[in-house]
């Protein structure tokens, strides 16, 4: 798989992040819980970077001759046992795959305290992410 192909979903991955602070741009706590709407695309986009990253990851792994991750946590574990990521780092983005599910399969009633929260975690996180991908495979 040529980097290239990676490096177009990377980009495709700072546009979400983009689009999510455009979207939270002056949003507050309050005015977050009170807004439907600004609530289910805020809950969208922390989906589409979720999934966008952890298909860069996969597609890195198979870049990197590795087999597949087990599931979307273990592809950012996988890339800092390959030196991709640091370990720490890995774990905390990895982290953000269980808001993942949660908004995706419904698994327990939608903490809008806790998504809000994980907006500004979300940005500095996968902007680093972004940084050390695009480092990595030289985009």
């Amino acid at each position: 798989m040529d980097s290239h192909i990676i490096c177009r979903r990377l980009a495709q991955l700072a546009g979400f992040l983009q689009e999510l602070e455009q979207l939270t741009a002056g949003v507050d706590e309050e005015s977050y819980a009170q807004n439907l709407q600004v609530r289910r695309a805020v809950e969208r986009q922390l989906q589409l970077i979720v999934e966008c990253a952890t298909d860069a990851n996969a597609m890195t792994l198979k870049h990197l001759k590795q087999a597949p991750a087990s599931d979307y946590f273990n592809t950012f574990i996988n890339l800092a046992e390959c030196g991709v990521l640091p370990e720490d780092f890995a774990l905390q983005l990895a982290a953000s795959t269980g808001l993942r599910n949660i908004l995706v399969h419904e698994y327990q009633r939608v903490d809008d305290r806790i998504v809000y929260q994980s907006i500004s975690k979300t940005l500095l996180g996968y902007r680093r992410y972004l940084r050390l991908m695009i480092e990595y495979l030289d985009c």
